[in-house]
């Protein structure tokens, strides 16, 4: 091996990209600066990595969750030293609570430049502590001949995270000396072949029998689970999914959760507790608050299937926990002696839910109303990607079709980075976003990327002047410090966004305005629909308050 700076340093750059790639690494997403100039220029040139270049680390990161949450590959990121590394930060939180496999290659400056007051400097050792899997600080590329066996074992423990019940992020620290000018003629150093997976050997899962009637509720997951509808149809089996749980597209399953367990009378959440002999929770917690109080309060014992050894228990800790593959799980599984008196009961209201929204909705003039119009009109190629607060509980009380794949960032449930991560989807998929004017706001940088590589989505923002979600909460009663603390009305026309970032723009002021070319219109689009914060709230509480009297007409 050679022992000069350049040679070293080339070397190590070259042989960490290559080895990521041979772990399964494509894409990179790449933010420009000097110290990390020799990992840009090594994905750059790498004939297996796709990069994309994105000025902005916040940003940059939620790209990459996205590109990474549809696609369920490792994505890398690059960036420089310094506050660019603790821009990363969000996101990675984002991507350790839902177990999406981020690897952030930070450079760093030089042991000899740390905590002396050269510039760009701060600590990087293990910043992103609370939400990674796997931390590692290369040394100094200086040519000593454990260099290779150093490389390889350390991205190997990293890509044991990649897959399985343990993915998440990896966060790799490189602290580079300048001249910072890698040898470009090296190419030879980029030579492997992808590696296969790394075998997740688990423990054959007894056979467990459930005896009577039971709840499923099924969360996202990252297995896709088509496979197990026939299993579902068990007479004795209630199925009940989240908007994000793409089974709901190819099975009769309970999706209008929310205004049901919200609406339950006492005498029939007896009733449940009396019928029902088992909840089966799969997957990620729920959206829905009403539900999950439901869960955290009933006697019913609980169980629980997690594709993560990190147990996701809320709201309430099962009697019992299965860790790995859902499927291999499911199907161990015998069910006896179920009846279909209980799942009669909930596909009946549930049925009873959707006719009554289908029929009522003309009478509404809320985002509710639009949210309906532009579901029934969204073709079905598209993926649908929500912003947290409202648009995930609308869709979720309006999306009677259950025709589309559905994501959202849930895991921290912030509206930090949603524009960005949704641009990630679209550069696989074809993706309307819907999004509220505060989280559009506060990732408008994330629209440079679509229009530095010409990625086409459909936006549509509701803009209420505010946090229309805190309308909902006990602040509203609050008058005299409500609007200023949390209503936060920001005044955005979002027109001057669309120019600025080369959108075209539409502004929408009536539901049925709304036509299918909107909804599957090619290109980069914003549509900007204007409407009340309080008139919502009180037009949502007043279909509640309907539905729930028809709720609770059903006999228990």
């Amino acid at each position: 091996m050679a022992k000069d700076h350049k040679d070293n340093m080339t070397y190590q750059v070259f042989t960490l990209i290559d080895l990521l790639y041979a772990h399964g690494v494509s894409e990179c997403v790449i933010s420009p600066g000097s110290r990390s100039t020799p990992l840009s220029i090594a994905a750059e040139m790498h004939p297996g990595m796709k990069t994309h270049v994105h000025p902005d680390e916040r940003s940059a990161a939620f790209f990459a969750l996205g590109i990474a949450k549809y696609s369920n590959e490792p994505v890398v990121l690059i960036c420089t030293s310094g506050t660019a590394a603790a821009n990363y930060t969000p996101a990675i939180a984002e991507a350790g609570l839902s177990h999406v496999p981020l690897v952030a290659l930070t450079a760093d400056r030089p042991h000899e430049l740390r905590d002396v007051g050269a510039p760009q400097s701060i600590s990087q050792e293990d910043m992103y502590r609370n939400y990674t899997k796997y931390y590692t600080e290369l040394p100094i590329a200086d040519g000593h001949l454990s260099g290779q066996n150093l490389l390889e074992a350390k991205v190997l423990q990293g890509a044991q995270y990649f897959y399985g019940a343990n993915r998440g992020p990896v966060h790799i620290n490189v602290p580079i000396r300048e001249p910072l000018m890698p040898d470009l003629t090296r190419t030879d150093l980029f030579f492997r072949s992808r590696s296969e997976t790394p075998a997740q050997i688990t423990e054959a899962v007894p056979s467990y029998t459930f005896k009577g009637s039971g709840l499923v509720f099924i969360g996202e997951t990252i297995e896709a689970l088509e496979g197990l509808v026939p299993l579902m149809e068990n007479k004795g089996l209630t199925v009940i999914t989240d908007p994000r749980q793409h089974i709901r597209m190819k099975a009769a399953t309970v999706t209008h959760h929310d205004l049901l367990f919200g609406s339950l009378s006492e005498e029939q959440k007896a009733w449940l507790d009396d019928e029902v002999d088992f909840i089966i929770r799969i997957g990620d917690p729920f959206t829905s608050k009403a539900l999950n109080t439901f869960l955290s309060q009933t006697s019913i014992p609980q169980y629980l299937i997690s594709e993560h050894q990190q147990l996701k228990t809320y709201p309430k800790a099962p009697e019992k926990v299965f860790v790995g593959s859902i499927g291999h799980i499911f199907r161990s599984m015998d069910f006896e002696g179920g009846s279909s008196i209980v799942k009669g009961w909930f596909t009946e209201i549930d049925a009873a839910i959707r006719d009554y929204i289908t029929a009522q909705i003309p009478d509404y003039r809320d985002e509710g109303r639009f949210m309906y119009e532009m579901l029934e009109r969204l073709p079905e190629d598209r993926t649908l990607f929500v912003s947290s607060s409202m648009p995930i509980r609308d869709v979720e009380r309006y999306d009677v079709g259950n025709h589309h794949k559905i994501l959202s960032n849930r895991g921290a449930n912030g509206i930090d980075g949603v524009v960005s991560t949704a641009l990630g989807v679209a550069t696989k998929t074809p993706v309307t976003l819907i999004i509220g004017d505060i989280a559009l706001y506060h990732d408008m940088n994330g629209l440079l990327i679509s229009k530095l590589e010409s990625i086409d989505i459909n936006i549509i923002v509701f803009n209420n002047n505010g946090g229309g979600i805190f309308g909902f909460l006990p602040q509203k009663q609050e008058a005299t410090h409500y609007e200023r603390l949390f209503g936060t009305p920001i005044d955005i026309d979002f027109s001057h966004a669309a120019a600025m970032y080369g959108f075209n723009y539409r502004l929408v002021e009536a539901a049925d305005a709304i036509t299918e070319d909107d909804m599957s219109a090619a290109g980069r689009n914003i549509m900007e629909i204007r409407t009340d914060r309080d008139a919502n709230v009180e037009s949502h509480q007043q279909l509640r308050f309907e539905v729930q009297e028809m709720i609770q007409s059903y006999g228990a």
